[in-house]
């Protein structure tokens, strides 16, 4: 009988460590979406930056990190705010790794302001909407005035071949 019990046990911890080790997704929940269901598209978004016109504001972000979900609803409201005055790009860092990697991204949220090819501001973590602003239209005024003869900057290499994105992780603000 202690034998039987014993067998049963065992069998019982060994079906839950099985068990365990599988992750957990339901259905409909982005937060528990295999990873492996998307592909990098870090080049397309960086032809995207320096193509622009208009300042681009780059958010990069991931559906595990609580202080992205809290600026996720400012960046919302920038990109209204400046509707046709900026570019909004979201980057989720799970996806999009290559393009993470080349802005060497190693805490999130990151965003960075880029005008002219330039990196002209870079804000950790989640700040007020007023610092945001700031950043935005200091990138405004200097896009607007013309680069000093012999401080052009080059173009910003190219990143490795990669797919086109999932239309859920790009943001834009002419709807693209």
């Amino acid at each position: 009988m202690r034998n039987l019990l014993l067998y049963c046990f065992l069998l019982i911890i060994a079906a839950a460590s099985l068990s365990w080790s599988q992750p957990r997704s339901m259905p409909g929940n982005a937060a528990m979406i295999n990873e492996a269901q998307f592909v990098d598209s870090s080049k397309e978004f960086a032809d995207r930056i320096i193509q622009s016109k208009v300042p681009v504001l780059v958010d990069f972000w991931a559906v595990w990190c609580g202080p992205c979900r809290m600026l996720g609803p400012t960046i919302e409201e920038l990109k209204k705010e400046y509707a046709g005055k900026i570019q909004v790009i979201k980057v989720n860092v799970d996806i999009h790794r290559g393009l993470a990697a080349y802005f060497r991204v190693s805490s999130i949220p990151a965003v960075f302001i880029i005008t002219n090819k330039t990196v002209v501001d870079y804000l950790l973590g989640c700040q007020p909407k007023e610092t945001y602003k700031k950043a935005i239209d200091k990138a405004q005024k200097g896009a607007a005035a013309s680069p000093v003869k012999g401080t052009e900057k080059t173009p910003a290499k190219p990143l490795t071949k990669q797919a086109p994105p999932a239309e859920e992780s790009v943001t834009t603000d002419d709807g693209k």
